[in-house]
């Protein structure tokens, strides 16, 4: 009997790892990135340049930092609101340029890798703004309480547009060494572009790293909306392992060495936490020849491991249909970041010829490794029960009541008229109509645990869109181009010849 349900396992993981068969083509891949990478212009904050894609948003926020004499115009709007985190926008950004870095012909093939350093450039151009000496960086604009209170356009915002900064005394570690990150990481982007803007990247990014470091200390300020969960040490991991791929030197690699004691084991990898990251890249340099960094290949290994179905030490399970199922709120942040991930240590792994992972008594191959984050992508993109695409604007059905400002009140040029505070509740925010703004690209939070969907604007954690959502995606979806590399369905990861899967290791599995 037990040889019959061990039997029936591995045959109800085998139907979890084949899954339906992607119909999706490199053109759809392409398509899926220039959506990805145009959702940007949608974000954007200040004064819009000549070349906007996006025509139904306007200038705003052209005041943004007066109140202190600083010039704070320009940057993104995080999501569907209409304040500037920096330390998810840094992050953004990070991701931004780590696909630029990884995956430049992939992107260029699909005529976006100007659109993308464009996108990088909009918020890297506002950080060196707000980064304004080697003890002070500004980390928000606007209340996001007061903000939350209001449905308006930023176009007519007339919310307050309070300020908030780190200081040596008061540091926020997370945020100065993510935003040190997002510097080390566009420096390589435009290394050969604009040499001139990437020495002043990698210089600010060497200075911020200093400040997070030496004044140590947790973020809070931008919380409830962005709590360090994680604490700073893993930031301090990824801004170090960029700095020394950005070339900064040996001593950040030194100091990635000497503190892998921080490196915890991750299943998650997102605007919080950022250990998986770090570990991907610090475990590149390892399996280059640097034997000091092993912790991070195994933590690394540990992350894939945690994710794949069918290992017998998996964290993360996934929906009915096969979607990966972190948390309920804005659960493919998660997805998306996670399946960033996978891609890049697959690439890892075999430019140092390995063959994959081995997860216990399963070996997953680089092979099987991509095709189930393959799987991520397509189901984000329409390859699930509903057959709906989660990124507006891709296919033929997708979200249309997204829960965001600018897109669900009329632009500004259709109706000049202010819209208030209120009044963009009443007249639309409660509206039951599809938002009148097609905000081409976004990715919303996503279907429930039983992967339902209810295409609602009052349900944010759903229908809202996030910048790092549609970062990591970008990352994602670029390693999908040129498809013929990556297999379309997933095949039979290698068992241990003496064991099959028992009862115990299949317990967690999600059929």
């Amino acid at each position: 009997m037990a040889r019959y349900s061990a039997i029936f396992a591995v045959t109800i993981i085998f139907c979890i790892l084949a899954g339906p068969v992607s119909s999706f083509t490199a053109s759809d891949y392409k398509d899926a990135i220039s959506k990805a990478i145009l959702f940007f212009e949608g974000q954007r904050s200040g004064k819009l340049p000549v070349s906007q894609r996006v025509k139904w948003r306007g200038d705003s926020a052209l005041i943004d930092g007066k109140i202190e004499n600083v010039n704070l115009i320009g940057g993104y709007y995080d999501a569907g609101d209409n304040v500037k985190f920096g330390w998810p926008m840094a992050f953004s950004l990070t991701l931004l340029s780590w696909a630029a870095v990884e995956y430049p012909t992939e992107i260029s093939s699909a005529n976006q890798l100007l659109h993308l350093q464009r996108a990088i450039r909009w918020g890297t151009n506002f950080l060196t703004r707000a980064h304004i000496s080697s003890t002070t960086l500004y980390t928000q604009v606007g209340d996001g309480n007061v903000d939350h209170q209001c449905w308006e356009r930023p176009e007519d915002m007339d919310t307050p547009r309070t300020l908030y900064k780190i200081t040596s005394n008061s540091p926020g570690s997370e945020v100065a060494a993510e935003v040190a990150a997002a510097f080390a990481s566009a420096s390589i982007v435009f290394k050969k572009i604009d040499s001139n803007y990437s020495t002043k990247l990698l210089r600010r990014s060497k200075s911020l790293f200093a400040f997070a470091d030496k004044y140590r200390g947790s973020y809070q300020a931008s919380c409830p909306f962005y709590c360090s969960y994680s604490g700073y040490q893993d930031e301090l991991l990824w801004a170090a392992a960029w700095l020394y791929k950005a070339g900064g030197g040996n001593n950040y690699l030194n100091y990635a060495s000497s503190n892998q004691g921080w490196s915890q084991v991750a299943s998650e990898f997102s605007w919080d936490n950022k250990f998986a990251g770090a570990q991907t890249l610090l475990a590149k340099e390892f399996l280059n020849g640097k034997s000091n960094l092993e912790k991070f290949k195994n933590d690394a290994d540990s992350f894939t491991c945690a994710l794949m179905p069918g290992s017998s030490s998996i964290q993360i399970k996934t929906t009915p249909g096969g979607l990966l199922y972190t948390r309920d709120s804005s659960n493919l942040q998660y997805v998306t970041g996670a399946t960033m991930v996978l891609f890049m240590y697959s690439k890892v792994l075999e430019a140092a010829g390995k063959g994959g992972v081995t997860c216990g008594s399963v070996t997953f191959s680089t092979s099987n490794i991509k095709a189930f984050a393959k799987s991520q992508v397509d189901y984000i993109l329409g390859n699930n029960p509903l057959k709906m695409s989660y990124m507006v604007g891709f296919g033929s059905k997708y979200p249309t009541q997204l829960h965001h400002r600018a897109s669900s009140i009329p632009s500004i040029y259709n109706h000049p008229t202010r819209v208030g505070c209120n009044d963009g509740y009443s007249s639309w925010y409660n509206s039951n109509n599809p938002n009148p703004n097609t905000h081409v690209g976004a990715i919303v939070g996503g279907p429930n645990s039983g992967d339902q969907f209810v295409d609602s604007r009052s349900d944010y954690s759903h229908s809202e869109p996030t910048t790092y959502m549609n970062a990591a995606f970008v990352g994602s979806v670029a390693a999908l181009i040129n498809q013929g590399k990556v297999e379309q369905s997933f095949q039979m990861p290698q068992l241990n010849k003496t064991t099959l899967y028992d009862r115990q290791s299949t317990k967690n599995i999600s059929y």
